[in-house]
């Protein structure tokens, strides 16, 4: 009886670490989703976060290389990313359009913010009140 209790406790001191030690599942395994973006776009973010980039193939040819759309991309082993991608004038109408003050992640992972330009606070018209004397 005394084995079957000390088993149990076993068990459940087993199960307990177990839990307590699991990492968090998730389904993301960590590369970034550049579908949508430009070839160059997608370049540029996956090598900022260390992946190499490979040419998995395109359709279309009515666009240069690195305006095409990315249409898919695969994770290979030993941090390579596989991009399919859309060179046809319809997935280049399905790109946003280009805002100027958006951020750029840079060669070397750091993303620059372009500065909002803001109006001068608002000038007074006309003259400035006498101030008041003192009455006595």
């Amino acid at each position: 009886m005394k084995k079957v209790v000390a088993v149990a406790v076993g068990a459940a001191s087993l199960a307990t670490v177990g839990f307590l030690f699991a990492g968090q599942a998730s389904s993301d395994n960590g590369t970034l989703d550049v579908s949508g973006n430009t070839y160059a776009q997608a370049v540029q973010i996956l090598r900022s976060q260390g992946y190499m980039v490979e040419f998995g193939g395109s359709v279309g040819g009515d666009v240069p290389q690195a305006q095409c759309v990315v249409e898919s991309q695969k994770i290979l082993p030993h941090g390579w990313v596989s991009v399919m991608l859309n060179c046809t004038k319809a997935a280049q109408a399905a790109l946003p359009a280009a805002n100027p003050n958006a951020p750029v992640v840079g060669g070397n992972g750091v993303t620059t913010v372009k500065a909002t330009p803001v109006a001068p606070p608002p000038q007074e018209l006309g003259p400035q009140p006498a101030p008041l004397s003192p009455q006595g």
